[in-house]
């Protein structure tokens, strides 16, 4: 009776200590569907690659299989290409990327800033990546589950510069744009864990004006406007005098004809083919644009932990950019093809209405 009794003034307290938050409820109507889009997230079943090898006289540094993560753990990765340069004693001289993805972009970047002549080599270019689909929620690498302990520390090292790094423009003088700050609210069910994990989250009672009242966590996190980000990056990277070459690579052979010394590989599922990564497990995002709703300036998450068939994982969130609100998710494990499914945006829709009412 004692336990009951300590359990109910626990709740009690709890309830009556958490802030109470007042939202406009986000419109989902179908009329409001400006798009939709899909993107083919890189996981690797060991995590990032980011080492180096010899092959004939070329160095070449791996740095990719960010499985969705990638903007967030861009810098981050940067950074550490740099440090192999340093351990190589690598100081100067000729460099080429591989993709213009956000990776090898900010790789890039990040070359020229210390000076390095930098050549990048892709078959496409923003805006017809799939870093553009990216809706650039900060996203620490949390799939898979199963790598060692060690290489989350390090994918743990990566998120911390980085994050330090996007700060930076968060600030009065940014280094990009598109960087901000954004409140976000985390829901759970009672069978489902949080969708992001963060540092620091209190605990809220979110009242909508649909009438819907949620338990939840909050934080302030950094957020980024996937398409202002890296077309301002992309930008940066020509004028600082990147040479740009559309190419398309046959095989190992034709990559080893290229007339730099050192070789960053930063096109993740294109490694599957060139270098034999038979790590990868691709994974499937599709993604709904919805008209801007100004008053929508907030991030919404909760994992559903709904599995169909033991392939597709659902998801919900709604993420604002600048000119339009942005619907997801799924990820659909081992699906490498870059469609649209219709059954699978119609559950998206259902999941989020289900979550911006009582229903969950």
């Amino acid at each position: 009776m004692l336990y009951k009794i300590g359990f109910f003034c626990l709740f009690c307290f709890s309830l009556f200590s958490a802030e109470h938050v007042y939202l406009k409820s986000p419109d989902i109507s179908r009329e409001n569907i400006i798009g939709t889009n899909v993107g083919i997230r890189p996981y690797r079943k060991s995590g990032v690659r980011l080492e180096a090898e010899w092959l004939q006289d070329k160095l070449i540094i791996h740095n990719y299989g960010y499985g969705g993560a990638g903007l967030t753990l861009s810098f981050g990765g940067a950074k550490e290409v740099l440090n192999i340069l340093d351990n190589n004693n690598v100081s100067s001289g000729s460099i080429a990327v591989l993709g213009a993805g956000v990776v090898g972009l900010a790789t890039a970047y990040d070359l020229l800033e210390k000076g390095y002549d930098v050549h990048i080599y892709a078959e496409d270019w923003v805006p017809n990546l799939t870093s553009n689909v990216a809706a650039g929620i900060w996203t620490p690498l949390s799939f898979p589950s199963a790598i060692s302990e060690e290489k989350k520390k390090f994918h743990h090292q990566l998120l911390k510069f980085s994050e330090s790094r996007f700060l930076k423009s968060t600030g009065d003088s940014p280094e990009f744009v598109g960087v901000k700050l954004i409140y976000y609210y985390s829901f759970k069910t009672k069978n489902s864990h949080e969708t992001i994990k963060t540092k620091q989250k209190e605990e809220v009672i979110v009242h909508f004006d649909n009438g819907v009242i949620k338990n939840g966590k909050r934080a302030y996190e950094i957020g980024i406007d996937g398409q202002l980000f890296i077309d301002d990056l992309y930008s940066k990277v020509k004028n600082k005098g990147a040479i740009l070459h559309q190419h398309h690579f046959e095989n190992l052979d034709d990559l080893l004809k290229l007339k730099e010394p050192i070789i960053i590989n930063c096109m993740s599922i294109g490694s599957l083919k060139l270098f034999n990564d038979q790590d990868f497990l691709p994974v499937r995002g599709q993604i709904i644009y919805f008209k801007q709703q100004d008053s929508i300036d907030y991030l919404l998450a909760q994992n559903i932990d709904k599995i169909q068939d033991g392939t597709n994982i659902f998801f919900f969130f709604i993420y604002p950019w600048s000119d339009r609100m942005i619907l997801g998710g799924v990820y659909e494990i081992g699906k490498d093809e870059a469609i649209i499914t219709p059954d699978i945006i119609d559950k998206i829709i259902e999941n989020a209405k289900k979550c911006l009412s009582d229903e969950s």
